[in-house]
């Protein structure tokens, strides 16, 4: 509600308060008084209706009054009342007005807002450790709901994400407008199959735990043929020369697929999360429309408790298989 708080119901002309009772169109979101919109029986934005817009608030400067918006100090937008932080640049309504304040906001000698690309008061790299410049009481990070991502709104992927949306959004704008590849993602480098599984992508968990199971082979070898305690497997490993150059070499390229493995899903994991969260919300937008909308691209995003449990399965499956191995060829030997 506080978002129409200041702005004009287009059937009376009056101004939203607080304890208005305001209804919300649901194709176009535009806002009425209860009484306006039963007056007419339907929203009358038709503009909008006929051009697939959506409604935008628009607030008058007057600071006289008690119910319009408030210019913000830094950049000068006009944003709703109550608004803690600027909806352009970020900044906190209230506390930024000094010139020593804004001083402290600029990145070498520059006004880092007065970049129309700027977010959060910081167009550089996206990641500020200065609290000014992060809006966490926003979980799009101050930027507009409705700016697009190669077909996306902002507000969907926030809805996809989830959790965490301070960490992701920033990423995902550096990589829509700089054209960024990699950044560091220590979970899906130290744990890849984890890391997507939780994320709800199995497929990428699945190709990560492979990959991860294939470059481990060798030494399974090595380990299998030094000892007799898991039968058929210590048998079969036998079979190789592990004090060969050849096998010793074969250990070093394992070793080096599972480093190279890791640092690749560590440097891109967050960009394939992107690209399959841009592409998922797609296909949900495909097939879903009106309210439901939201709802299934929630639904549909977010983490997945269940999957990370069954890849933590998988994933020690082999330790397990070789345990129970070694334990029935004890019980035999008796």
């Amino acid at each position: 509600m506080a978002g129409h708080i200041g702005t004009k119901c287009i059937v009376c002309g009056e101004k939203f308060t607080s304890e208005d009772d305001v209804v919300i169109c649901p194709q176009c979101g535009t806002p009425y008084h209860r009484a306006c919109y039963e007056k007419n029986g339907k929203c009358i934005n038709d503009v909008l209706h006929q051009n697939g817009g959506v409604w935008k608030p628009s607030y008058e400067a007057d600071q006289t009054a008690g119910d319009a918006g408030t210019v913000c100090a830094f950049c000068g937008y006009t944003n709703p009342p109550l608004t803690l932080f600027c909806r352009r640049c970020g900044m906190p309504s209230q506390n930024i007005s000094s010139e020593s304040d804004r001083m402290e906001q600029r990145y070498n000698g520059a006004n880092i807002n007065d970049d129309s690309g700027a977010y959060n008061g910081n167009a550089n790299s996206g990641t500020a450790f200065n609290p000014f410049l992060i809006n966490f009481s926003d979980p799009l990070c101050g930027l507009s709901p409705d700016e697009d991502f190669n077909g996306v709104k902002l507000s969907e992927l926030g809805d996809f994400v989830g959790t965490n949306t301070h960490y992701y959004i920033p990423l995902f704008k550096q990589f829509k407008e700089y054209g960024r590849k990699f950044s560091v993602n220590f979970c899906a480098m130290l744990f890849p199959e984890l890391y997507f599984s939780y994320r709800k992508m199995p497929l990428a968990a699945l190709i990560a735990l492979v990959l991860r199971l294939i470059s481990e082979i060798p030494r399974f070898i090595y380990f299998f043929a030094g000892t007799s305690e898991f039968g058929i497997f210590s048998s079969l490993a036998s079979g190789f020369d592990i004090r060969s150059a050849a096998f010793q070499g074969l250990i070093i390229l394992s070793t080096v697929i599972y480093y190279a493995v890791m640092l690749t899903f560590g440097f891109f994991g967050n960009k394939l999360y992107y690209d399959n969260s841009i592409r998922r919300i797609k296909k949900i937008k495909a097939s879903s429309e009106g309210t439901a909308l939201r709802s299934e691209i929630t639904k549909k995003g977010g983490t997945s408790a269940l999957l990370l449990t069954l890849f933590i399965c998988l994933a020690a499956l082999p330790y397990m298989a070789m345990y129970f191995i070694q334990l029935f060829s004890v019980f035999s030997i008796k």
